[in-house]
């Protein structure tokens, strides 16, 4: 998801992540491992930090435009409904040609949905046979609309989409349908994020020229479970030629991760936007209420109709998961069936993995995801699972140089590496 324990912010790169070409600007987490949920009082806000994260937060967005908001026609999911050129993304170097784009997926019940993406190739003359391709699957960011990293002016994630084009990659990076374009954001869902981070793919080839058919996906903690499930459709209903699938600290199951942390500072944050998803996803089954303890819901409206990561952080006054879910909510049948839906290593998939984690992640900890990569290997797959040094975000500067070579290998038609046993 993952669940952590500050947000995003600048920090300096370690060298490791220099070498590999894969300058990240990444949130910075940790989490606490707990014991009970409970309903306490969550702690009281820092009105400083709250209005300081406000302004960061409207200073870096870009507007919502009628390219968002726009009707789109009907259409099949990965057909294009509009493109246009655009230059307002400050991360991106002279060397990086930026389109922005709204496409056409699918939602958790396979009904048309619609989402929006950057799409970021080098600049020049394409190699023969296009510009391989990264689909790139970001982390949590919110689930406002506004809340879109194509809405954003840092891309969120762009320093390591420049890094990307910096290795002569083509970049779709998609918003998830309901962040930008769409009518709502199903958080951390599996099914209908993987469907935007496929369809974008084939979209782009529309809305850009001189794109491979040839292609990987790519993604960090909501992301990677995006990215590992995107393989996983791969396998029933192809887009392209997927060659691969990176998952860095992929979104672990819900139930299971917040009880690693639920005494962790600041990620009772991603309370609201989880009973959000589920209220959205299961109406008729499910209120916020029922899964929030009071203090959450005094925030409910204004984390989830305003606030993208980082503020949720303080206007949450750096929550606990122990005090903004309510006790027993793991022990609600929607909710356990919103956990088994998000399984991605439950059957073969369609391209190999390279899965990575963070020996002293306590958003997502390793040892859930090498279980994960465990029962993936058994279902004929071939699977590079590797522990790196590092937190929740850390992991993937110790993780780039490796998970670098391992995308260029499979773009050079090398046989994909297995470590399972």
């Amino acid at each position: 998801m993952g669940w952590r324990k500050g947000h995003r912010r600048r920090r300096t790169i370690t060298s490791a992540a220099v070498l590999s070409g894969l300058l990240v600007t990444i949130p910075a987490c940790a989490g606490v491992q707990g014991a009970n949920m409970g309903t306490g009082a969550a702690p009281a806000q820092n009105e400083d930090a709250v209005q300081e994260a406000r302004e960061a937060q409207e200073a870096n967005a870009l507007p919502r435009d009628e390219f968002y908001t726009g009707d789109v026609e009907a259409g099949d999911p990965g057909t294009l409904a509009r493109s246009e050129a655009f230059d307002g993304w400050e991360a991106l170097g002279d060397n990086a040609v930026g389109n922005r784009m709204v496409y056409r997926s699918l939602d958790s019940n396979g009904e048309p949905s619609v989402a929006s993406a950057a799409v970021v190739t080098p600049d020049g003359t394409p190699p023969e046979g296009g510009w391989p391709v990264v689909a790139w699957a970001h982390g949590t960011s919110g689930v406002s609309p506004d809340c879109a990293p194509s809405l954003m002016k840092d891309l969120y994630y762009g320093d390591l989409v420049q890094a990307l084009v910096d290795r002569n990659y083509a970049v779709v990076a998609t918003d998830y349908s309901g962040l930008g374009a769409g009518e709502a954001h199903e958080y951390d869902t599996m099914t209908p994020n993987a469907n935007d981070v496929r369809y974008s793919v084939s979209a782009a080839r529309e809305a850009v020229d001189g794109l491979s058919e040839r292609w990987v996906s790519m993604g960090h903690s909501q992301g990677g479970q995006a990215a590992w499930g995107a393989a996983r459709q791969q396998a029933d209903d192809p887009v392209g030629e997927m060659v691969g699938a990176v998952a860095y600290a992929p979104a672990a199951p819900i139930i299971d991760s917040i009880r690693e942390v639920d005494d962790a500072p600041g990620s009772g944050a991603y309370a609201p936007y989880v009973a959000y998803s589920l209220n959205l996803q299961y109406p008729d089954e499910i209120e916020p209420g029922d899964v929030l303890s009071d203090a959450a819901l005094e925030h409910y409206d204004e984390i989830t109709q305003e606030a993208c990561l980082a503020l949720a952080v303080e206007i949450s006054g750096e929550a606990t998961p122990s005090e903004y879910f309510r006790d027993g909510w793991d022990e609600n049948p929607v909710v356990q069936r919103f956990q088994e839906d998000n399984i991605y290593s439950d059957q073969q998939l369609g391209a190999p993995l390279f899965a990575a984690t963070g020996s002293e992640d306590t958003a997502v900890p390793a040892r859930l995801i090498e279980e994960a990569a465990q029962e993936q290997c058994s279902h004929d797959t071939a699977v590079q699972y590797q522990e790196y040094p590092g937190d929740h975000d850390g992991m993937m500067d110790a993780a780039s140089s490796d998970a670098m070579q391992w995308v260029q290998d499979r773009f050079d038609g090398k046989d994909a590496p297995s470590n399972c046993e």
